[in-house]
Order: C-alpha cells, then sequence, then structure tokens
C-alpha cells in the first residue's frame, strides 16, 4: 500500500512539474523583448474595463462591457467616435446586448465574451438591452 500511496505522490508531483513548465514556457513565448513605445496597441487594464483575454490588455480602441448580476458595467460606457465595445459575459445565463437596428451581439453564452466587437462610428447615445431580459438596459455615449 506504501508503495501505491509514492507512486500517486509522484505522478503528482510530475504533473504539477509539467504544469508549472508549461506556464513558464506559454508566458515566455508571449512577451516581447523589445520595451513598449507610447503608440502601444495594448493597454493594461482599467478600473471598469475587464478584457476579453486572459493577458489583461485590450486594444487602445477596445472597452469591454462585463454583464454580471444581470447588470451591465460600466453604464454608461464612454467611447470615442472608432472605438469599439465588446460584451463579456460573467453571468451563469446567457445574454444578448441589442440596439433595435443598430447592433445585436446575439445571445452570449454564460461565462464568455461575443465574438465580434461593436464599433461605434457616429457621435450620440446610444440605448441597449438584453433581449432575453427586457428590464436589463444600458447605454453607450460616442463622443469625438
Amino acid at each position: 500500500m506504501e508503495h501505491l500511496i509514492v507512486n500517486r505522490s509522484l505522478a503528482v508531483s510530475r504533473s504539477a512539474l509539467v504544469a508549472g513548465v508549461l506556464c513558464v514556457l506559454v508566458t515566455g513565448a508571449c512577451s516581447s523583448a523589445t520595451s513598449p513605445s507610447s503608440s502601444s496597441s495594448t493597454a493594461t487594464c482599467q478600473v471598469g474595463q475587464v478584457p476579453t483575454n486572459p493577458e489583461c490588455t485590450n486594444p487602445a480602441n477596445l472597452l469591454t462591457v462585463t454583464i454580471q448580476n444581470g447588470v451591465f458595467s460600466p453604464n454608461p460606457v464612454m467611447v470615442t467616435v472608432g472605438q469599439s465595445v465588446n460584451w463579456l459575459n460573467r453571468d451563469t445565463g446567457a445574454h444578448t446586448a441589442t440596439a433595435s437596428g443598430l447592433f445585436d451581439t446575439g445571445s452570449i453564452p454564460p461565462t464568455s465574451a461575443h465574438d465580434v466587437p461593436v464599433t461605434f462610428n457616429s457621435v450620440g447615445t446610444f440605448t441597449y438591452q438584453c433581449t432575453l431580459h427586457a428590464n436589463e438596459t444600458a447605454t453607450v455615449v460616442v463622443a469625438r
């Protein structure tokens, strides 16, 4: 029986070692050897912005609205002409972000982001809602 416990312990240790090495390799492969410039296309996470990728960066022209507990946040989301918005669903049920005649994300499954961000090319205030939950509404304000 002791032999079995030792073998399980070794198997767990080997698995942890392999996972650790893979994590280091993946992280190293994604890093850059050059220093970032002021015109970098990514920015670090800001309060109220949740990235749609695990590296905690968004392109400079992409803002993320999080849907959690049936609430769109931030609300309103403030963007400038040419910026895009994506929606990240952190709930356990599906949601949409729909402004009739303007944009419709379709169903966004739980714990995932919409596949294609919506780009805002004109100034204005755009109210949208979740078509699955009519009481869930929010606004995108687009300025120059």
